[in-house]
């Protein structure tokens, strides 16, 4: 029987692997949203101790089995696992501890599917006015400030466009919280005459009529670390036909 995340896999592949403007592609966009609400914790494998500030015991174990002495001092705020991509989309889980955060970042031309599969998080998106991204460069962007929204584990997954709604940051609310992401097409592909598609981060620097957000560098209270996939395996072997 194949299982709900290979569901999830195949039809992402089906999707993304073809034109964004066809037909087949808006059905194919409907299917695997579908598919992703069917995702819940358990059926990813979720290690629910990632959830937890003291999950360095559970690294610090891991590191014993493997014969390694490094000890971690400080928990990042946010666990990344990867569950697939290839050069059409990528797929994995995010895991923000209680009081976490994904700070304001772009997803520059992508689409993306978000389900929450454990706790519930606010979703804050901004819409750039200008829709060329070759003119997004390192001033101040006007952009348009959307209305919050908060999403948990039985509610739809958020569809994220290549342009509205395309800035986002992602809070957790009253816990800690996790998502499946999938992204089309990855981080660190190429935008035709533009150049390689990097995750750059903002700040709103005033509240008005006409927001404005400003580029900065890494946020210095924002980082992540990794974690295997432990989930059902799936077999992804075979050519999409267009």
């Amino acid at each position: 029987m194949t299982s709900k995340i290979e569901c999830v896999i195949r039809q992402a592949i089906t999707t993304f692997s073809g034109s964004y403007t066809s037909k087949a592609f808006h059905d194919n966009l409907i299917k695997l949203k579908r598919n992703a609400n069917e995702l819940d914790a358990r059926s990813i494998g979720l290690d629910f101790r990632l959830l937890r500030w003291d999950t360095y015991e559970l690294h610090n174990n891991l590191d014993k089995l493997s014969g390694s002495t490094f000890i971690r001092r400080h928990q990042a705020p946010v666990t990344y696992i990867e569950v697939f991509e290839d050069e059409n989309v990528s797929i994995g889980v995010f895991v923000l501890r209680d009081g976490a955060k994904i700070p304001l970042h772009d997803h520059p031309y992508m689409y993306g599917v978000l389900k929450v599969i454990y706790g519930k998080v606010k979703i804050q998106s901004y819409t750039p006015v200008h829709k060329d991204y070759s003119q997004i460069n390192d001033c101040n962007i006007s952009a348009i400030k959307l209305a919050p929204i908060i999403v948990g584990e039985t509610d739809d997954p958020c569809v994220l466009c290549p342009v509205e709604g395309n800035i986002h940051q992602v809070d957790t609310i009253d816990g800690p919280a996790a998502f499946v992401d999938i992204l089309a097409p990855p981080y660190k592909t190429d935008i035709p005459e533009v150049g390689n598609r990097c995750c750059r981060y903002f700040k709103e620097v005033n509240i008005s009529k006409d927001t404005k957000l400003a580029i900065i560098s890494n946020p210095r209270d924002y980082w992540s670390d990794t974690a295997l996939y432990t989930g059902p395996q799936f077999n992804i072997n075979f050519e999409h036909k267009t």
